[in-house]
């Protein structure tokens, strides 16, 4: 295979490149930061049956790791990551945070019109202020309100919650860390140096250097995949995407099997895919970038994706909380994994593997990922590991456990 300095990629070369630039192929990335670096975020999420979202991307590309490496990186004044609405919910590095003003910008907009929430509320949003100014960051719990009384909407948030979350939105209150997994919400100027409050920069000027970074983390993309590492909608950044291709940031690129027009970052030009060789095995969150477009990941790895978490139990197929499984450069199934802390075991709760894979195929997945899983059961501070008979891949991978 040559060196990629064409108009068209082969479907191989795409997902080469993807792998590579998502640091999926070898283990480069040492530290946290460095992952956080390579995505620009790292999205956040609150279910821990196994392990939280945020911290099993960075197990992925990484490996064992002090989970508390992440941790001591947010919370108190300046940390280093902070808390915004990047992908979803994620961890960013604070100085990035004025690249999210337009989007900050727009909710302070919507805030203003009459008949919003907040123009309704503003009492209690003055009031809110003034508690944290008066005792630094709080979690939403802490305020003692009448309103402060979960409530039948809007996942049962009072209107406290409900008003700290939109303060959050549109940067009139920022996170001040976390403490057991709750937010905690202050006041801009008790968490932010004045060089990140008073950075100034055109909305035009910040999306484009989030594409930037988007682009060279999807390595090729099309302009939905792109576009949805930041949530913009494609429709919305057609003159920055313009942009980005007359200077040369943006390679448009011709994709095997692809309909829609794709785009090349100029990092990856003249790239050795013959030369990529992805070795690792490795289970990925439901929410790593390599997968968190579904659409994406069925065009690029003909891998069809989704988490079972909101389907009634009767009705899931794979599992309630399932997570991919990368072996070499294909996503050849997906894993259900429970950490039982109480009982110090890693559970696999069930295994499958995609229909298409060989006997051999099967055999050498399983006997690659039953040695990854011992790994992950060390992470997690676990005894062993057991598997449950449920799957098609159960049996093969339970036999490495004998």
């Amino acid at each position: 295979m040559s060196k990629v300095n064409s108009l068209s990629l082969s479907a191989k070369d795409a997902r080469r490149i993807a792998l590579h630039a998502q640091g999926l192929d070898a283990r480069r990335d040492k530290t946290v930061l460095d992952v956080v670096d390579r995505f620009g975020m790292l999205q956040i999420d609150s279910v821990n049956v196994f392990e939280r979202a945020h911290y099993v991307p960075l197990f992925s590309r990484i490996g064992r790791y002090d989970k508390t490496e992440l941790d001591s990186l947010t919370g108190g004044f300046n940390p280093a990551l902070i808390e915004y609405w990047a992908h979803e919910a994620s961890f960013i590095r604070t100085e990035d945070l004025p690249l999210y003003n337009w989007r900050r910008d727009w909710y302070r907009d919507r805030a203003a019109e009459p008949g919003s929430f907040e123009r309704e509320n503003a009492k209690l949003i003055k009031w809110i202020l003034a508690e944290i100014a008066a005792n630094g960051p709080m979690p939403a719990g802490a305020f003692e309100h009448e309103q402060n009384k979960r409530g039948d909407s809007w996942w049962g948030w009072s209107n406290v919650k409900r008003s700290l979350e939109r303060m959050f939105m549109a940067g009139l209150v920022v996170s001040g860390g976390r403490n057991k997994f709750q937010r905690l919400y202050a006041l801009p100027e008790q968490i932010l140096p004045p060089e990140i409050m008073n950075r100034e920069l055109t909305h035009f000027d910040a999306k484009l250097e989030l594409l930037d970074g988007a682009g060279k983390l999807m390595g090729v993309g099309t302009v939905k995949d792109i576009a949805d590492v930041h949530r913009f909608r494609s429709s919305h950044i057609k003159p920055e995407i313009q942009a980005m291709v007359d200077a040369g940031i943006f390679v448009p690129v011709s994709v095997e099997g692809w309909r829609e027009q794709a785009y090349l970052h100029r990092d990856y030009v003249g790239l050795d895919t013959g030369a990529i060789k992805p070795g690792l095995t490795t289970v990925l969150s439901p929410f790593d970038p390599l997968t968190w477009f579904r659409e994406r990941a069925e065009r690029i790895f003909g891998f069809e994706y989704r988490i079972e978490i909101y389907t009634p139990e009767p009705k899931r197929i794979f599992g309630y909380y399932t997570l991919p499984i990368l072996h070499k450069e294909q996503l050849v199934g997906r894993i259900d994994l429970k950490s039982d802390r109480q009982n110090g075991q890693l559970l696999v709760q069930s295994a499958w593997h995609e229909h298409e894979l060989s006997a051999s195929q099967v055999a050498a997945s399983a006997k690659a990922l039953a040695k990854h899983l011992g790994e992950v059961k060390k992470w997690q501070g676990l005894n062993d590991v057991q598997v449950k008979p449920k799957g098609n891949l159960s049996l093969e991978l339970a036999a490495h456990f004998v």
